[in-house]
């Protein structure tokens, strides 16, 4: 029975010695989860300002390289041209015409049209995406 006491009266303590390992493992996988959240997070918040930073940088060195230009402007008036002629009487039909004049047109002239557009308007839309990581 000495063995039988022996080995019953360190089980209680086996027991606790597990159970607080166990809890203490568990507690530190929770800190070390907690901490790479963390650490995740910090980095998205590092990216986004570091976007936006550069982003603001690029819209700076963009209007100081187009301060005296004026291709943004004659882009905006071609495509608000059609617009305003629809309004005044009798101009419709030009604006139709000249439409149906530019289906005719190569594929690659609308492309090419496009292409401006986009180059004038589209990057600082595509940048302002890129930049919301």
């Amino acid at each position: 029975m000495s063995i039988w006491a022996g080995i019953l009266g360190k089980l209680p303590q086996a027991a606790a010695t597990y159970f607080t390992r166990r809890a203490e493992l568990k507690a530190e996988a929770l800190k070390q989860e907690r901490e790479l959240r963390d650490a995740l997070h910090q980095r998205q918040v590092d990216l986004v300002k570091a976007g936006l930073a550069a982003d603001a940088t690029w819209e700076i060195e963009s209007l100081r390289a187009h301060a005296g230009g004026w291709k943004d402007e004659f882009v905006l008036l071609v495509l608000s041209a059609p617009l305003v002629m629809c309004f005044i009487p009798g101009m419709a039909k030009y604006v139709k015409a000249g439409f149906d004049a530019l289906a005719d047109t190569p594929w690659w002239y609308p492309t090419a049209v496009l292409s401006v557009f986009l180059a004038t308007y589209g990057i600082r839309w595509w940048r302002r995406q890129q930049s919301d990581t």
